[in-house]
């Protein structure tokens, strides 16, 4: 999947976006966010309040988006995995200011008050949402 495609469908506004982490013990957590944006082919950014996602961040640096465009018909369901790695997360700054006038234009004051820390993160490796494993053809097709 090319990098522009990747982008596409992390920046499309209709777009379901699910964050998983886990923390130290490797307890997981999941969570939906509207939040993350890719701002290049190489980065992922996103505002959090103080959350169990947060807390996971501080403590492992590591994460997986899936940005779902769903359909009408499953089959033709878009979307894909990112692997991350946090670059660097701001708790004061220009870069939080930047990312909560985002959350604020896109979902209003209250969901931008609640930003607390703006994250940057490297993007590891992407996979398709669905893939059928090494050699393996879609099943479907």
């Amino acid at each position: 999947m090319d990098a522009a495609k990747v982008r596409e469908l992390v920046n499309d506004p209709r777009r379901v976006g699910v964050m998983a982490t886990t923390n130290r013990a490797g307890q997981p957590n999941a969570a939906v966010f509207g939040s993350p944006y890719m701002p290049d082919d190489h980065t992922l950014v996103m505002g959090l309040g103080e959350t169990r996602t947060a807390q996971n961040l501080l403590e492992t640096s590591r994460a997986v988006f899936l940005s779902v465009l769903p359909a009408d018909n499953p089959v033709e369901t878009q979307g894909v995995r990112i692997y991350l790695k946090v670059r660097t997360l701001e708790k004061e700054g220009p870069n939080l200011e930047a990312v909560k006038d985002r959350i604020r234009k896109a979902a209003g004051d209250r969901a931008a008050a609640r930003v607390k820390y703006a994250v940057f993160f490297d993007i590891e490796s992407v996979r398709p949402l669905i893939d059928w494993g090494p050699g393996s053809k879609d099943p479907l097709t």
